[in-house]
């Protein structure tokens, strides 16, 4: 009588074993380019909101307002490039004459655009709510915002916070490209501030989010996506505002953040979509966050 010789325990926990360091081995390298194909997306993101930029400015005489600050129609840049990225239909919806946390705006502002948010960040897709003079609504939110101001004590002018003007989009009105003396290679246009409503610090999700600026009214696609970049002394910019040197992905209150490793993508004026490193140098951030400050730039970007 022929036996049939099956496996021993100990030749399966082999098995067993073998099977998960490949499996183990694998997972990084999976991860790597599901975060490769991410930061593609994002990439791709960022250069049709560059596209559609030129298209208005194509159109209108200049880039859209950063932000629309009258009365009864306030609204970030999201808004009005609508129709040059495929979204006509919504873009003849949403109501100009309205804020853009009016209820005549609601149905609108929660339309989730995939091309307004990385998909890196997490927990896609997010909304935000808003509480604006007592009046409140939910929006879609938003990765992508504009340099509105820098604070340094490193340049002669040291308190640019509040000077919106000197950035590639101003308020309530439209910046000509020929006003982008710096040179629109080097002049950021949008770059990233990803995970709104939620607050991150260096990567790490805090218990919560009060301490973000305007954490009840930035976010959406359709309200104000700024940034404001800070400096204090000579260390650059603090992560948390107790200190320490930090330019890219400190944090998602003020300034560019990313879930990207090693950096954050931005387009800059002339369409172009660039890496910028986490130890890029403060001095060539702000440098790039001006148009008309004259700056050398002392290192690539």
């Amino acid at each position: 009588m022929r036996t049939r010789r099956g496996f021993t325990l100990i030749e399966l926990l082999v098995v067993i074993a073998i099977i998960a360091i490949l499996i183990g081995l694998l997972l990084p390298a999976v991860q790597k380019v599901r975060e490769a194909a991410a930061r593609m997306s994002c990439q791709n993101n960022l250069k049709q909101i560059g596209l559609a930029f030129h298209n208005y400015e194509s159109a209108n005489g200049g880039f859209p307002p950063r932000r629309n600050l009258t009365a009864g129609q306030r609204r970030g840049w999201g808004p009005a490039i609508l129709p040059y990225v495929e979204q006509a239909a919504l873009g003849g919806n949403y109501r100009l004459d309205k804020d853009f946390y009016a209820p005549e705006n609601a149905t609108n502002i929660i339309v989730p655009l995939k091309i307004f948010t990385c998909p890196s960040t997490p927990n896609n897709p997010r909304t935000v709510a808003v509480d604006y003079s007592g009046v409140t609504s939910v929006g879609a939110a938003g990765d992508y915002f504009g340099p509105n101001s820098f604070q340094s004590t490193l340049y002669g002018n040291q308190s640019l916070s509040g000077n919106n003007t000197c950035t590639a989009m101003i308020d309530g009105g439209q910046r000509k490209i020929l006003e982008i003396t710096d040179g629109t290679s080097t002049t950021l246009l949008i770059t990233e501030q990803a995970g709104r409503p939620d607050f991150y610090i260096l990567g790490k999700k805090q218990a919560s989010n009060t301490a973000m600026s305007a954490y009840n009214q930035w976010g959406p696609w359709a309200a104000y996506q700024v940034s404001r970049f800070q400096q204090f002394g000579s260390d650059g910019i603090t992560a948390d505002g107790t200190g320490g040197p930090c330019t890219i992905n400190c944090n998602n209150s003020q300034g560019v953040y990313a879930f990207h490793s090693g950096g954050a993508p931005a387009v800059f004026c002339d369409g172009s979509v660039r890496f910028l490193r986490q130890s890029l140098n403060p001095n060539t951030l702000f440098g790039i966050v001006t148009v008309n400050g004259g700056e050398i730039l002392t290192e690539d970007i």
